[in-house]
């Protein structure tokens, strides 16, 4: 897993190591004593595992799609993959390993391409980057180096799979949260938040962060669920959103403009794409547990099971001041 940060070797003149560090360490620590990694070192250390490797791979699918020689022992791979369940994002064609996750996002990833700007030989990342669905996608862009940063132990282990398969040496995983942002200063050319930002309990400090690690003349796209109200607003929430416990405020398109103008940022652009609906996001083989469906009212789907407005989403485009 560990060897997901290699992409950072030729950078770490520019990274802030002693506060990087230590947070990657309580990470390791954390993913080692999961459930997660028990039913997995097993396999991992499978000598037919560890000599697999994709020789195509297919980006434009839907699916990120690996093909492997025909002499490729993949007995374990889907033992593998099964060990990892849920897969939030996706999907993923691994060979004969289909993984239909809970998100089709490559739907996502139809709205947010055109709007990302360019991309070869530029510094990107991506907050609550779950398994690297996105980097991946972006990998065929040519970017300089693609970083994902995500807390969660599962999306580091999916990833390490993933790009133990691909071995794109532009694509690393860095296992902590938007707020070890401060150990990049003025990093990265593209930042992607995306689903990030109602998880965060002080949301301008998350956009000030952004803000500190992207370089003058750089852009952020932050994505986000949105309540569809106008004005600049946002839904305080009293416990859960859509039976999320780790949602604290669901903003209004308007809101995500104002918490990064506060930041300093500056030209802005609103992409408004409509309510979230359970063609893109439901409960799959891959991810059997509640979905969608689960959290909207049964009897009048444009709210919530709590009872708030059901979830848009929207987009903000915005740039650093050179």
């Amino acid at each position: 897993m560990l060897r997901t940060l290699g992409p950072l070797k030729r950078f770490r003149d520019e990274i802030d190591l002693g506060l990087l560090a230590p947070e990657v360490r309580r990470a390791w620590k954390q993913a080692r004593a999961s459930n997660h990694w028990s039913s997995l070192r097993n396999l991992l250390q499978e000598p037919n595992f560890k000599k697999l490797r994709a020789d195509s791979i297919q980006l434009n699918n839907d699916a990120i799609t690996l093909a492997f020689p025909s002499s490729a022992d993949t007995t374990h791979l889907r033992s593998i993959c099964k060990a990892l369940i849920p897969w939030r994002i996706g999907p993923y064609q691994l060979g004969g390993v289909a993984i239909d996750a809970e998100w089709r996002s490559h739907i996502k990833w139809e709205r947010i391409a055109p709007i990302l700007g360019p991309v070869e030989n530029q510094r990107v990342g991506d907050i609550g980057a779950s398994n690297g669905y996105f980097l991946f996608k972006l990998s065929q862009n040519n970017p300089e180096v693609a970083l994902g940063f995500d807390p969660i132990d599962r999306c580091w282990l999916q990833f390490s799979v993933l790009q133990h398969l691909i071995r794109d040496p532009r694509v690393g995983f860095v296992p902590t949260g938007i707020m070890t942002l401060e150990a990049f200063p003025e990093f990265f050319d593209l930042l992607l938040c995306m689903g990030v930002i109602y998880h965060q309990r002080d949301p301008f400090l998350a956009c000030k962060r952004l803000f500190h690690s992207i370089r003058r003349g750089g852009r952020v796209v932050l994505e986000s669920l949105t309540i569809p109200e106008s004005g600049s607003k946002l839904l305080i929430l009293k416990e859960r959103y859509a039976k999320m416990r780790n949602a604290w405020a669901i903003p209004t398109a308007e809101a995500l403009e104002s918490l990064l103008l506060r930041a300093g940022f500056v030209a802005t652009e609103i992409h408004r794409f409509g309510p979230i609906t359970t063609t893109e996001q439901r409960r799959t083989e891959w991810a059997p547990y509640e979905s969608l469906a689960d959290f909207l009212d049964p009897l009048d789907p444009s709210r919530t099971i709590e009872g708030y407005p059901a979830p848009h989403s929207a987009a903000v485009v915005a740039h650093k001041p050179m």
